[in-house]
């Protein structure tokens, strides 16, 4: 019988990444739920900006022949345009990444493994209304997203 979630409305209120070459490892802990990342020494999570109250989480479940895999997939709104966050974030879009989301408890959630990294896509959208990207972490994964122990 499931217990009662003690995490009842979660938002994302953080997202971090690192590119797969700045980790050592990804390691289990003590369950199958929760991951341990070690990171190269002088490397850490690096902070994505995002406007606040954008970020959608979602994993789905698809049957393949091979299997169950889970289609896990990050969206949110980078505010802005400017040359500096376009050449920054150029570095990043399209290679191997781990992307750590922090919920508004203070839980957190690691998309990617060091054999399988999230990709990054980035949609710019100018208008009157609004201007910016739509950015997107996604990847397909063998198991949900984990917990990260710190």
């Amino acid at each position: 019988m499931p217990l009662k979630n003690t995490n009842l409305i979660p938002s994302v209120c953080k997202i971090f990444f690192a590119p797969l070459s700045d980790i050592n490892a990804i390691s289990s802990t003590t369950d199958r739920f929760h991951r341990y990342v070690e990171f190269v020494d002088g490397r850490s999570w690096q902070q994505m900006y995002f406007t606040q109250g954008t970020a959608e989480f979602s994993e789905k479940s698809k049957d393949t022949e091979s299997g169950e895999i889970i289609e896990q997939s990050l969206k949110f709104i980078f505010p802005g345009e400017d040359e500096n966050n376009l050449a920054s974030l150029d570095a990043i879009v399209g290679r191997p990444l781990a992307v750590k989301i922090q919920y508004s408890s203070g839980l957190m959630k690691l998309m990617g493994d060091v054999g399988n990294g999230v990709k990054l896509a980035q949609v710019n959208q100018i208008s009157a209304k609004a201007s910016g990207s739509q950015m997107e972490f996604s990847c397909m994964a063998a198991i949900r997203a984990c917990w990260i122990t710190p």
